[in-house]
């Protein structure tokens, strides 16, 4: 894709090598080239209710060759992510008569990429498939890394794999189309990758968080990047979540409870938020993180609007919820924590004593 303004960041695991492209107003030019790239493929585009209203009859017109490729759709939303919606999106496929020849792209945010990747990994026995994300919060995280699966009725993404994308096309002028909540969502894997492994990024959020909330270019293309270049690097590392990588969940082992117990009300990022915060008191209290750095953390938080929704839920439902996450060795939860800004440990046990002090003090009772 010859275009100055396009950054490519390069992913290289043991095992695959894929580019991520970001730029503006580029998915009419990568559809162009894939289209090329996989001529003798028959290409199925996934993608949900709300894309395919929004950008499929525009998709549709730019393709010359109608009779290979389609567009599966399923309905919007988490409650989507399950293996109901793969079958019905994989019977689908058959139908259509898709075969090993098949290359899959992945139009929308996490759900999709999740579910889309997830299908590509196990069609066939895995066929190529190309992350085009739409919303921040899969533009910085999701769409890299190659975990794809689904939600179970225990807990969200129990079931999956890791499935590197052939290729990802991120078009940050895709955000231009979202509401301001979802682009708050999104914040939380900006603040998390600043919070776990870049203290620059951290101070340069602290100065100018209002406006990469606003997407002002300059200011939402920095984070962007800055981001991808952190979670690409630990990926690069640890592709298969055997360490490093693990640092990755700061936040999540809380926000993906509260997730569950709000049956997906609360959406991923605004939930990982109050896990961020919930598990930085923890990390003062089990007296690997300064007070003065705890604050920095909450009012970076505090600036981000992330924390800025009311959710109740019991305490103990909370830890109860926290056992069946996946991060879960021998029945006890491992966290990932936070030493300093800048500085994330993996695999810390905590007694319940501790997380049930810092959700009281998060407002949980």
């Amino acid at each position: 894709m010859k275009n100055p303004e396009t950054k490519i960041i390069k992913v290289v695991t043991g095992k695959s090598h894929y580019p991520i492209v970001v730029g503006r107003n580029i998915a009419q030019n990568a559809f162009e080239e894939i289209f090329q790239e996989y001529n003798d493929h028959k290409i199925a585009i996934i993608t949900d209710s709300n894309i395919e209203k929004i950008y499929g009859n525009k998709i549709l017109q730019k393709l010359d060759k109608k009779d290979r490729v389609f567009i599966l759709s399923f309905k919007a939303g988490e409650e989507s992510k399950n293996r109901k919606t793969k079958e019905e999106l994989e019977d689908r496929l058959f139908e259509l008569g898709f075969g090993r020849d098949t290359l899959i792209i992945a139009l929308g945010g996490g759900v999709t990429g999740d579910l889309a990747g997830f299908i590509a990994a196990t069609y066939m026995r895995g066929v190529p498939f190309i992350q085009m994300p739409t919303t921040l919060l899969s533009q910085v995280d999701s769409s890299i890394g190659g975990k794809v699966g689904i939600d179970h009725p225990s807990g969200k993404n129990l079931i999956g794999a890791f499935y590197p994308p052939n290729k990802v096309y991120i078009d940050v002028d895709f955000l231009n189309t979202l509401p301001n909540e979802e682009i708050i969502n999104g914040m939380a894997e900006i603040v998390k990758a600043a919070i776990i492994k870049n203290g620059e990024l951290f101070t340069y959020l602290e100065s100018n968080i209002d406006r990469v909330v606003k997407l002002e270019k300059e200011f939402i293309d920095t984070a962007i990047i800055s981001s991808l270049k952190i979670k690409a690097n630990i990926v690069q590392a640890d592709e298969k979540e055997l360490g490093l990588r693990k640092i990755l969940n700061f936040g999540h082992t809380i926000g993906h409870s509260i997730e569950i117990l709000s049956d997906f009300g609360i959406p991923h990022g605004r939930a990982v938020g109050i896990g961020m915060a919930v598990e930085t008191l923890i990390s003062e209290k089990i007296g690997i993180l300064k007070s003065e750095e705890r604050d920095r953390i909450f009012q970076l938080l505090k600036k981000s609007k992330l924390l800025e929704i009311s959710f109740k839920a019991p305490v103990d439902e909370i830890i109860k919820k926290t056992i069946l996450d996946k991060k879960t060795r021998k029945g006890i939860v491992e966290y990932s924590l936070i030493k300093g800004i800048g500085k994330a440990v993996y695999g810390i046990k905590v007694e319940d004593g501790v997380v049930r002090d810092s959700l009281a003090e998060a407002g949980f009772t």
